[in-house]
């Protein structure tokens, strides 16, 4: 099981060992499979993507997609730029953010979904609890 981080953003740039540590953690905990590869990309990537694979118009924060493989668990696609809007919004910085949508993203190719009430109070514990 490795995580590999990929930075395609043209301009912000994050450190990545915390960033592979974290996702490590996250599939060692929920006992997952496989490799994951996070790329950090801009609004107008991930806006292309999310119009392709979910037919939503616009950026969104991330994506996660499954390639239900042995050895490959999936990608986990965040936009650097709308991290940073939600950051300033609400009211912490950029890195806890990009944290947070890590989790989220690895959090769905383990099989949790924020579908109903009761998955979403699910995912959100797990989420508090990676976040420490």
């Amino acid at each position: 099981m490795a995580v590999t981080v990929n930075n395609q953003h043209p301009r912000i740039r994050l450190p990545k060992k915390p960033l592979v540590e974290l996702g490590e953690r996250i599939l060692k905990e929920e006992g997952a499979r496989g490799d994951v590869s996070i790329v950090l990309v801009d609004d107008p990537t991930i806006a292309r993507l999310n119009l392709r694979y979910h037919h939503r118009r616009g950026p969104t924060d991330v994506l996660s997609f499954p390639f239900y493989h042995e050895e490959l668990l999936g990608d986990v696609y965040i936009s650097l730029d709308t991290a940073r809007r939600q950051a300033k919004e609400y009211g912490h910085n950029l890195t806890r953010e990009v944290r947070l949508l890590l989790i989220h993203g690895i959090l769905h190719l383990c099989g949790y979904d924020d579908q109903d009430e009761e998955s979403v109070k699910r995912m959100r514990a797990r989420e508090n609890y990676y976040l420490g």
